[in-house]
């Protein structure tokens, strides 16, 4: 079994590690792909994501590599990035029951995804939490295995935000990353 864990990553923070480890240690994978989008469909028109390269690098410095294996799979695929094709990829090479790794606010929007339903007949969603409360929305009928993970109130929007206004990220994005995250968006 493969679970894979996307996003944009921009930058990688604590919270995507924790709920990693979170993941990691209940459905116990053969594979864990953390696969940093190089254009996300819904940000493509947001300048403020910054390379491919680099968000890969931040990555690979985020999540150790005894468990996890940061996949660069979406640069050899259309752009932009869509799940359904990154996983009818991945199934195609590796032949593997997949889990898709992704938040409630995901869930909520899923229904929004390009190719949806069919994405859901080749994935078992797994889903982690990011409110305080189970909210009442139609999306929650979508099967899913819901984690039980802690409920983490970090964002990549907010560590950019503090950036910006000269406050501290430490403790928010792994500590041999701090200073480059940093100097990346200090001039956004």
């Amino acid at each position: 079994m493969i679970v894979i864990f996307g996003g944009t990553y921009n930058p990688p923070h604590i919270g995507h590690r924790i709920i990693a480890e979170y993941a990691y240690d209940y459905l116990k994978p053969d594979k864990f792909l953390i696969i940093p989008a190089v254009v996300p469909p819904h940000k493509i028109e947001n300048t403020s994501i910054l390379d491919f390269e680099t968000r890969k690098l931040w990555c690979e410095k985020t999540f150790p590599e005894e468990r996890f294996i940061v996949s660069d799979i979406e640069k050899k695929l259309s752009i932009p990035s869509y799940t359904y094709q990154t996983v009818l990829f991945l199934k195609k090479e590796m032949k593997e029951e997949i889990y898709l790794l992704i938040g409630e606010d995901s869930l909520i929007n899923f229904h929004t995804w390009y190719k949806w339903k069919d994405l859901l007949k080749e994935v078992t969603l797994v889903v982690y939490k990011r409110y305080s409360e189970k909210l009442k929305f139609d999306n929650y009928q979508i099967p899913h295995i819901f984690l039980n993970s802690p409920l983490i109130e970090i964002s990549a929007t907010e560590i950019r935000n503090r950036i910006k206004k000269n406050l501290s990220i430490y403790g928010m994005v792994s500590d041999n990353i701090v200073e480059d995250v940093i100097i990346k968006y200090r001039h956004e």
